[in-house]
């Protein structure tokens, strides 16, 4: 072996050492931070942002300050439960956040403004170098930056950190405005499956009209709708934007291949449609 591999050689092995360590390095500083942080209550010293569903939304941490680019904007103060901590060489350092207090969002569809009591997520991303994120002690001050962690929900609540936002109620007319937004929903859905259905059977109609009285024609339109008998078109949101395709070639006409198979689609897309009609409960 010449020196020249034995020194690359040594150099990975060297490597691979060092990205084994600082990955040990990580996960026991995350260890650390979980059992000091995860679980408990805090109070956020910045304003945040969150898009208020099911996701932890970006928020980039600098010193005492986070930033992000959801659609709601929070106060500084909110009160928050930390659900899970996060410690990597390349990841970084980042702290989920869910915020006790719901959110009202509200927005248009159509004729009608609706309103919600949503859940909203947070997820800071600390800017810190490497060798914060090696130490415990150091990690845990950066994220101690931001939030103000506490024992119970009692004792953030009585901090005078916290901002006393509470959820904000749905308006009185809100349970009838979501009745009268479901029946509106479902007729609409109605409309466009119809319109896809009409459309589906008129292309199939213009085929069947358009087919030759020739052998080689005949035998290949047989062997096009046998080749799609099977065909399984999807869900309901599927089918509204499903359009034909040729698969596949067999028999001597291209043409009754084709038109074949188009006749085999349009029959188990209209069939599968059928399903996707929604019964209109009228709003009280």
């Amino acid at each position: 072996m010449s020196p020249d591999v034995r020194t690359l050689r040594l150099a990975l092995a060297l490597l691979g050492a060092a990205s084994l360590a600082a990955s040990a390095a990580s996960a026991d500083v995350e260890d650390e931070l979980r059992a000091r942080l995860r679980g408990r209550w805090a109070l956020v010293r910045s304003p945040i942002a969150s898009e208020c569903t099911p996701h932890y939304t970006d928020n980039v941490v600098s010193g005492r300050h986070a930033s992000g680019s959801g659609p709601v904007l929070l106060p500084a103060g909110e009160l928050v439960t930390i659900d899970n901590v996060d410690v990597g060489p390349i990841a970084g350092l980042s702290v989920n956040l869910g915020l006790l207090v719901p959110y009202r969002v509200a927005w248009v569809d159509g004729p009608f403004t609706l309103h919600e009591q949503r859940p909203c997520r947070v997820q800071l991303k600390f800017e810190v170098p490497r060798e914060v994120r090696k130490d415990a002690v150091r990690a845990e001050e950066a994220v101690l930056g931001v939030l103000e962690v506490h024992d119970s929900e009692s004792s953030a609540r009585r901090s005078e950190t916290w901002n006393r936002r509470e959820v904000e109620a749905l308006p009185a007319d809100s349970e009838a405005t979501w009745e009268a937004y479901r029946a509106w929903k479902a007729a609409q859905v109605n409309v466009e499956v119809r319109r896809k259905l009409d459309a589906v059977l008129a292309d199939a109609q213009a085929t069947l009209r358009s087919m030759r009285d020739e052998p080689e024609y005949l035998e290949s339109f047989a062997l096009g709708v046998e080749s799609r008998r099977y065909d399984s078109p999807g869900d309901c949101a599927t089918l509204l934007s499903a359009s034909f395709y040729v698969s596949g070639s067999g028999g001597p006409s291209k043409r009754g291949w084709e038109d074949g198979q188009r006749v085999a689609w349009a029959t188990a897309v209209a069939r599968a449609l059928g399903g996707c009609f929604l019964d209109v409960v009228p709003a009280p």
